[in-house]
């Protein structure tokens, strides 16, 4: 899982924890997209693989939609800079305790991107989509990215009502520019 919009958003999560951004920290007209990979060992080869991320997918949009309306509903504090601040100290602290993610990247945990996307669609009462495609198949990908996501699926979440309103060629453009740039490959 990794927010693979807006770019610098694991800076923007690192400088919110230190104190040098406030919440909100998107704004309100910024793109924001969720990737979701699913795959065992790297592949969904058969249909109850299939079926299997296809509920998983299903449970994720359904809990992430829960976080998004228990924040509009809940009193403005549940947004205010200090108490989200506090929820990410929190979830930073859980994992030293834990022992995982070692070296600090609390910007890339799960927990907190989920919560991220959740506390600003619900700050900015922006609708949301989600997309869930594949198993993706080696002449959809480019070079530079097959070994990532063959027979991969992804399930991709937006602050925009339609795949029409991101402004994109395609939804799953993103997520094919974020894994070129974890491969490190040149455009």
């Amino acid at each position: 899982m990794a927010m693979v919009l807006p770019d610098n958003i694991a800076k923007r999560i690192l400088d919110f924890i230190a104190g040098r951004r406030a919440f909100p920290f998107v704004a309100r007209d910024e793109l924001v997209c969720l990737m979701y990979l699913y795959g065992k060992n790297g592949a969904v080869k058969n249909q109850s693989d299939v079926a299997e991320a296809g509920g998983l997918a299903q449970r994720t949009a359904a809990q992430l939609g829960q976080e998004i309306d228990i924040y509009m509903n809940s009193s403005a504090g549940k947004l205010d800079s200090e108490y989200v601040r506090s929820k990410y100290l929190n979830r930073q602290l859980q994992l030293a305790v834990e022992k995982k993610n070692a070296d600090g990247r609390i910007s890339g945990d799960p927990a907190v991107i989920a919560d991220c996307f959740a506390q600003h669609a619900a700050y900015h009462r922006q609708e949301y989509f989600f997309e869930l495609y594949g198993p993706l198949k080696e002449s959809e990908l480019t070079a530079d990215i097959r070994g990532s996501l063959t027979d991969r699926m992804v399930l991709v979440c937006y602050n925009r009502k339609s795949a029409r309103e991101t402004g994109l060629s395609h939804p799953l453009t993103p997520v094919y520019v974020w894994f070129r740039d974890q491969t490190g490959a040149k455009p």
